[in-house]
């Protein structure tokens, strides 16, 4: 890629072969690696232009000639300029958009069934790495339709940090690591439990918190994830009934504390089976709750 576009690349949740003979702990699982993008380079001019960024294969690439609006001074022309020209992955189709106030914009976007997830996790990156190439663009929400006009995400980006899913593994990079925050045995206080990991292509980091969880028996038996989204920084983790059941505050501190601890997640609102509940192990629990160590 070119250097306008990355300043720095990190890899987080990667953990090869090798490495697990190497660490306790780890299991025998697929590579896969989840990198963040920290810092794009905001430049517009008529010197510089954009960088057209698209998916090829398994990575995200840059084009060889720069994309110069024939607006830069225009917002609405130079996005509507730029979309028409980012090569997009077929079964993605580019809407329609919407700008509010400090310039933040919604773009609208169309996938079909056949798109893989992780296919859309490089689109959503080569799109991003694009457009927050224009200067006037405050922050960038995605909102992601199925082909009936179903919601299946939306979030919002702003301060150039994305994720998306790469099988390249950057030279020195060894960061596999997320916090858990585990309730002692009487269950009156959390402990910091930091665990390595590998993520696998069809689960997402909130997705793995959650599941450790679960495996480690914080929460009531039976209990399962059912589905988990993160909207403008609020992660909604839907949970099947038992966690409702018989649940004590520990397991409700321990789900958002542990969840809240990933940058970019600021509150958790637990739902169950897609309901909002008013209280939870005497916890209230009908608006996002951010971090509730005790």
């Amino acid at each position: 890629m070119r250097k306008g576009f990355l300043k720095k690349v990190h890899t987080v949740l990667l953990l090869t072969g090798l490495t697990c003979l190497l660490l306790s702990g780890c299991g025998k699982e697929t590579l896969v690696t989840e990198t963040v993008i920290d810092s794009v380079d905001s430049s517009l001019s008529e010197d510089h232009g954009i960088t057209i960024y698209r998916v090829e294969g398994r990575s995200v690439v840059a084009e060889e000639e720069r994309f110069q609006p024939k607006q830069p001074d225009s917002l609405a022309s130079s996005l509507e300029e730029t979309m028409a020209v980012i090569p997009m992955t077929e079964g993605v189709r580019f809407v329609a958009y919407s700008m509010a106030e400090e310039n933040s914009v919604t773009l609208s976007l169309q996938v079909e069934s056949s798109v893989s997830r992780e296919t859309l996790l490089l689109e959503k990156a080569a799109l991003i790495g694009t457009l927050e190439q224009i200067r006037s663009i405050g922050s960038m929400t995605l909102s992601i339709k199925d082909e009936d006009g179903r919601l299946i995400e939306e979030n919002t980006y702003s301060g150039g940090s994305f994720y998306y899913y790469d099988r390249m593994i950057p030279t020195g990079q060894n960061n596999g690591q997320i916090r858990l925050y585990l309730p002692d045995e009487k269950r009156e206080t959390l402990s910091e439990v930091t665990l390595n990991v590998t993520l696998q292509l069809d689960v997402s980091v909130e997705e793995e918190v959650v599941n450790q969880l679960i495996r480690r028996e914080v929460f009531p038996a039976g209990t399962d994830l059912i589905s988990i989204s993160v909207t403008q920084k609020v992660a909604y983790v839907d949970l099947t009934r038992q966690f409702a059941e018989g649940t004590d505050a520990m397991a409700v501190y321990s789900l958002v504390d542990s969840v809240v601890a990933l940058p970019h997640i600021s509150s958790v609102q637990i739902l169950v089976e897609g309901e909002k509940q008013e209280e939870i192990g005497t916890v209230d629990t009908h608006v996002p709750l951010s971090f509730q160590r005790p």
